[in-house]
């Protein structure tokens, strides 16, 4: 029987995070040091993992240990608030986990890369939504209580149920319909010890800016075999990443977004991502699916809708997306074979 709830928020709020990645992990950890009726949603030997150990999470000086409310589905009660944490193309499946604990009040905010589906104006939605909604089940979600994300933060998977971060995180949010106050109700719930969750004054121009950066290195991180830092010590991967960058900007403006950041601002970011791997190359490394339709089709629809050239952009996604198709034809074979 699950609960209805009649308002906004109960107390202790009711709080599920669905995905237990790098920054699934990282997430949890934060929240369960603050007053929450937290659970978590994971999956194999994750799941076991936490059931039977806990989470894990350390950064450069210290290792903390949390046990956690963990099971393969959100709790049969209505949440105050769900965090959907993984790769974009899992969303669908991450919502199908929780969709029992989604009611009239309850706050989503996806933490994803990529374009996000709501951020589509209405004569680019049918055109985007084969790379960004093809099930058309995220549309579904209520836009007054859906919360965009920005997330600037290095975590990964060192095994399953420990996680490692590097740096502060800082995750900056934003309400999809504008006015819904959204986010102000999810900083409300956080407002206990928040260190890491900051509101945004204009959420699409900050994913936009993110989103550059996102297209012009995980890509080329993947091309190259390097990190950030090894990237930008590269004249040749400087090249492509500012040629990249222009190219979204250029896109960013014939979309009808104003004030953007500098390019040489955006590269200063890529300077200070240090040697830690980006969330495509991991990828890779595992040889999982890459994160290459919201994060390279969507935006090469985008510029053929609104003719903005990216040939640059398009030729490193190209190459990315045959590299992968390799490397995975490579290790599907040695599996044969064994």
């Amino acid at each position: 029987m699950i609960e209805k709830l009649s308002g906004p928020a109960q107390f202790p709020p009711r709080v599920c995070i669905a995905g237990m990645g790098g920054i699934g992990g990282l997430l949890a950890a934060h929240l369960n040091e603050l007053t929450l009726d937290l659970s978590v949603v994971a999956r194999g030997e994750t799941l076991r993992v936490l059931r039977h150990e806990g989470l894990y999470c350390s950064n450069e000086n210290t290792t903390s240990h949390h046990r956690l409310q963990a099971d393969s589905r959100a709790p049969d009660t209505i949440q105050d608030l769900i965090i959907l944490c993984g790769k974009y193309h899992q969303l669908s499946g991450l919502l199908d986990t929780v969709k029992h604990a989604i009611g009239p009040h309850t706050k989503i905010i996806p933490v994803v890369n990529g374009f996000p589906w709501w951020m589509a104006h209405p004569e680019t939605q049918a055109i985007l939504q084969p790379a960004l909604d093809p099930e058309g089940t995220l549309s579904q979600l209520s836009r007054n209580t859906l919360c965009g994300c920005v997330a600037y933060t290095f975590a990964q998977v060192e095994a399953p149920g420990h996680i490692r971060v590097a740096g502060i995180p800082h995750f900056t949010l934003g309400d999809v319909e504008k006015g819904s106050g959204c986010a102000e109700d999810i900083l409300n719930i956080f407002h206990e010890n928040n260190s890491i969750f900051y509101k945004s004054e204009d959420i699409r121009r900050d994913l936009w800016a993110k989103l550059s950066l996102n297209v012009s290195t995980n890509p080329l991180s993947v091309m190259f075999e390097a990190s950030l830092h090894e990237l930008t010590t590269s004249p040749d991967a400087v090249k492509l990443a500012l040629s990249s960058l222009n190219e979204m900007q250029n896109l960013g403006r014939a979309y009808g977004l104003s004030d953007l950041p500098p390019t040489e601002a955006l590269m200063s970011k890529i300077v200070q991502g240090g040697r830690h791997p980006t969330s495509m190359l991991q990828d890779y490394r595992h040889n999982r699916p890459l994160e290459l339709s919201a994060m390279g089709d969507a935006i090469l629809l985008l510029a053929r809708h609104y003719n903005v050239s990216m040939p640059v952009t398009e030729t490193v996604l190209t190459l990315t997306r045959r590299k992968a198709a390799i490397k995975q034809n490579l290790s599907a074979a040695a599996a044969y074979k064994d």
